[in-house]
């Protein structure tokens, strides 16, 4: 049983690593005047650029693994998360070299960003709930990772902005832990791979399961897109309503942070009460609070507001996962594969999300743009609703329709 522990957590440690990117935000102010003659564009985009090559990441990662199984393919990626992670704390004169650090940091993340959530579907396969327990907690070590490691840069900005760097030699740890504690998979990968050969084809279920695939991850990137948007406006919005200052703001996005958190670690109890219903009410929920801000007239409201839009979007993405690695292993492959893409998709391109909404509803205020948004997500709560029940219904028919034959 000790053993068991060891090896959960050494797994779901490597999550700790995963949303650490955006971490060294607070540099970037001391990195713009250490690089006066670069441009603030380029400078800021140290805090970006990591999520656009986790895209690239994940895709090579995804071929590697085939090739040199999960856990050799995640130890490489926590290496370079190691290496290039503390590289402007041993290097951090010449910015061509901190930025292409931050590439090959995104990159190590993308490597063993999805092949954790496959491992623990690996690891419980043969236990549904636990499953779902387990990759609600890999959520929440994922944003308790982010929480941490940003209140540790602060701490070591005190002492300068490379020294902060040095936060990211928790991965050494981490690899060590991951390499004693995680038995090797390459003999289980040959012998699945051989078996999918012979068993796996391309039936009518794994086609409509591609469509499934394709149509969750559409919908994902447009979820990821309002809500990162929804961080990026609270601040504005209570400064435009004239109910609250710029801390007011800091403190709801760190509330948003903790309704994740939490979502996390009830995600397995709340899958077993709502099972198919986790996404269309977690969209629901969104959908409310969101409009609530919008409403609301107390700074302690649209705090809590903020908390459980974080706790429904968190929901979301645990649900997702355990959908898919219930899956033949190509679909569960694919299937994360698709909601990690859209995910980092979305975040890159939330801040576009709002230009565009204004221009396409004419909206001018901070205010109007995020009730559109909450209509919006409510629409799609209600459809999702309605299929579920619908699926639902015709699904019991067929079960006694069996039991009558």
């Amino acid at each position: 049983m000790h053993l068991e522990k060891l090896k959960l957590y050494s797994l779901l440690s490597v999550a700790l690593l995963i949303s650490s990117g955006p971490a060294i935000a607070a540099n970037i102010p001391a990195i713009t005047k250490e690089f006066s003659t670069t441009n603030s564009t380029h400078v800021g985009l140290l805090t970006t650029i990591p999520s656009l090559f986790v895209i690239i990441g994940i895709l090579i990662g995804n071929r590697l693994e085939l090739w040199i199984g999960k856990k050799k393919t995640i130890l490489m990626g926590l290496g370079l998360v190691f290496l290039s992670g503390i590289f402007p704390a041993l290097k951090h004169d010449i910015f061509l070299l901190l930025f292409l650090s931050r590439c090959i940091f995104g990159l190590g993340i993308g490597l063993f960003n999805r092949l954790i959530i496959q491992m623990i579907s690996d690891l419980y396969q043969h236990n549904p709930d636990q499953r779902a327990r387990v990759i609600g907690m890999e959520s929440s070590f994922e944003g308790l990772g982010g929480i941490c490691l940003t209140l540790l840069v602060g701490q070591l900005l005190k002492i300068s902005w490379h020294t902060s760097f040095l936060v990211y030699a928790i991965a050494l740890p981490i690899f060590l832990a991951f390499f004693f504690f995680i038995p090797d998979d390459k003999k289980q990968l040959e012998k699945r791979t051989t078996t999918q050969k012979i068993t796996v084809s391309d039936s009518l279920d794994d086609r409509n399961a591609y469509r499934l695939v394709i149509g969750f991850g559409m919908l994902l990137f447009i979820i990821v897109t309002i809500f990162i948007n929804y961080n990026i406006q609270i601040t504005p919005l209570i400064l435009e309503k004239n109910i609250g200052n710029a801390t007011n703001g800091s403190n709801m996005i760190a509330f948003i942070g903790l309704g994740a958190f939490i979502a996390g670690f009830v995600f397995g109890k709340m899958f077993q009460l709502l099972k198919d219903y986790t996404m269309p009410i977690s969209l629901l929920l969104m959908g409310v609070f969101m409009y609530l801000t919008t409403i609301s007239e107390s700074i302690l409201l649209t705090t809590f507001s903020s908390m459980v839009i974080g706790f429904a979007f968190r929901s979301i993405m645990p649900y997702l996962l355990h959908t898919f690695t219930q899956k033949t292993a190509k679909i569960a492959r694919l299937g994360t594969t698709i909601v990690l893409v859209s995910y980092n998709i979305g975040s890159t391109l939330s801040p576009y999300e709002g230009s565009v909404f204004s221009q396409l509803l004419h909206v001018n205020t901070v205010q109007s743009l995020i009730f559109a948004n909450s209509i919006f997500i409510l629409f799609i709560s209600i459809i999702g609703l309605v299929i579920v029940f619908i699926d639902r219904k015709r699904k019991n028919g067929q079960i006694i329709q069996k039991e009558e034959n």
